[in-house]
């Protein structure tokens, strides 16, 4: 197989130079649990499993179970207490809390840490050993609204105490953006999104989508307007368990386009779009009628399909035929439904094998 040359552009467009119709491979950012720590061996480990692949990006996400640890370390923050405490096994053992009575946030009591990460993550960079051009380092933004839901435990409270997590968020994205650059792009993480609209009632829906549309707007546009980011939107994964279950595409394709709408507005690009099409428990839909809605998503919007199930890959692959169909273009890249930090190290291994079968994989899609 030949090695194929991408050049990485500001507004997240990946172009083959070899093949017009080739896909590049998305990892979500985490890694097993035993893979966790060494930052290089970590950024390593991508580029050895994705051989004669581009990448989107190079992730190393700090916490295999995505906020967990920054979850726990809110008991310390003197603002806070529990409302309940739990172990986070699984969504229902999750620590929550509330503000004491007459106190505040401050956006300092709810760092992310993730410029400190960022510099020693690109000082780790200068380590690595590969031929090809280094992609961007893609650092994990957890969605501001996420923070403030899973910290609280309803979304009330969320929505009140909003400004200070979005507030937190980007002071790290302005800090690394200010260190770094164009050598980092950014990927707004978001299981609240799709989680909100599977227990809101359909017909509040319009209303549900603009609201949460505005609130993810307004991270990209408050944030440094020369930077690059993607959104990942999610089921959730913690225990290799989703939050709710997968039943069709239509809340994606309707947030996606009504976010598409709030940046048109304020003259902000759209960022390439990570849509989860399996679970950990649920293979990717072999129906056609469930990638029906895809056929009414903006046609400027980049996809990235989160079908790669190392557990079916023939269902993966007839799913990527599928989805290209109804868009009736190539996906911008392959990528799992969420990252392999609840993954044991084999499946991690077969998950990012398939992803790189599937981005050169030949489907009957209209060439890019």
């Amino acid at each position: 197989m030949s090695t194929l040359v991408f050049s990485y552009h500001s507004h997240d467009q990946l172009d083959a130079t070899t093949r017009e119709d080739v896909r590049a491979v998305h990892f979500v950012g985490s890694l097993p649990a035993v893979l966790a720590g060494d930052h290089r061996q970590m950024m390593q480990w991508f580029f050895d499993h994705a051989p004669d692949t581009a990448l989107t990006g190079l992730p190393c996400d700090p916490d295999p179970r995505w906020i967990i640890d920054w979850l726990d370390g809110l008991a310390a923050v003197d603002a806070l207490e529990p409302v309940r405490t739990g172990a986070s096994a699984d969504y229902d053992d999750m620590p929550t809390y509330r503000l004491k009575c007459g106190r505040w946030l401050e956006s300092e009591d709810l760092s992310l840490g993730r410029a400190a990460h960022t510099d020693a993550v690109m000082a780790a960079r200068a380590q690595l050993r590969d031929d090809r051009d280094f992609p961007p380092h893609q650092v994990s933004v957890p969605n501001p609204y996420d923070l403030s839901l899973f910290t609280f435990g309803s979304p009330g409270s969320a929505v009140t105490h909003l400004p200070a997590f979005r507030q937190a968020v980007l002071d790290d994205v302005h800090t690394i953006h200010r260190q770094h650059g164009s050598q980092v792009v950014f990927q707004l993480e978001t299981p609240a999104v799709l989680a909100t609209l599977d227990r809101t009632p359909r017909p509040l829906w319009p209303a549900a989508v603009r609201a949460l549309a505005k609130q993810a707007a307004r991270v990209f546009a408050d944030g440094p307007r020369e930077a690059t980011w993607r959104i990942h939107l999610c089921h959730g994964d913690l225990g290799h368990q989703p939050l709710f279950a997968l039943t069709d595409l239509v809340p994606a394709v309707q947030f996606l386009n009504a976010l598409h709408k709030q940046l048109h507005r304020l003259r902000i690009p759209m960022p390439a779009a990570h849509i989860p099409m399996c679970t950990g428990t649920q293979a990717p839909p072999t129906d056609p009628r469930f990638y029906r809605a895809l056929r009414h998503l903006r046609r400027d919007i980049d996809v990235i399909a989160g079908l790669v199930d190392e557990t079916h890959p023939k269902d993966s692959r007839t799913a990527l035929g599928l989805v290209e169909t109804e868009l009736d273009r190539p996906v911008l890249a392959v990528a799992a439904a969420c990252g392999h930090g609840r993954r044991l190290v084999p499946d991690a291994v077969a998950n990012a094998a398939l992803a790189c079968e599937l981005a050169h994989h030949a489907t009957d899609s209209p060439a890019r």
